[in-house]
């Protein structure tokens, strides 16, 4: 995959990469994000940059509910 945006990112993968991507291709985010891979990101990382990318193209809302706690949006 080609690199979209040449910032300081350590060469992990970026929102605008993927962004790039989608554009380039005629999948959905669900399976372009299955195939990308995450490029030096921790967990965490690829867990956020995910819901990021499903609230661009999709427009998705994710909501997280920790030990019984109301749901807060993400």
């Amino acid at each position: 995959m080609k690199t979209a945006n040449k910032k300081h990112t350590d060469g992990k993968l970026t929102l605008e990469e993927i962004q790039s991507e989608y554009h380039k291709n005629d999948v959905c985010m669900s399976e372009l994000l299955g195939n990308l891979p995450t490029r030096g990101l921790t967990m965490e990382e690829a867990f956020e940059l995910n819901i990021a990318a499903r609230k661009w193209a999709d427009g998705d809302k994710f909501f997280r509910a920790i030990d019984g706690e109301e749901l807060k949006r993400l």
